[in-house]
């Protein structure tokens, strides 16, 4: 495995790491996707939909102001180290 291939593998390796994590958070807050979507959409004028919310998780495409709401909704607080 040549050095952009490893690179590439520990990309996906992160980026399921952190799905996993995030849904762990959902849950634990006892939420659901559907009830996240709604309470994105009311609190930040949203247009986020289950679908859309589960899809954005699957394919790794969350963009940074996304984790920022999600995890405001879920009160968490977001760090970069």
């Amino acid at each position: 495995m040549n050095t952009e291939e490893k690179a590439k593998e520990l990309d996906i390796q992160a980026a399921e790491a952190l799905k996993r994590q995030i849904k762990g958070m959902i849950v634990t807050k006892g939420y659901t996707m559907e009830k996240l979507a709604e309470e994105l959409n009311r609190k930040y004028y949203t247009k986020e939909s289950k679908a859309n919310l589960s899809n954005k998780l699957k394919r790794g495409s969350l963009r940074f102001i996304d984790m920022q709401r999600i995890v405001d909704i879920l009160g968490y607080t977001l760090e970069i180290r």
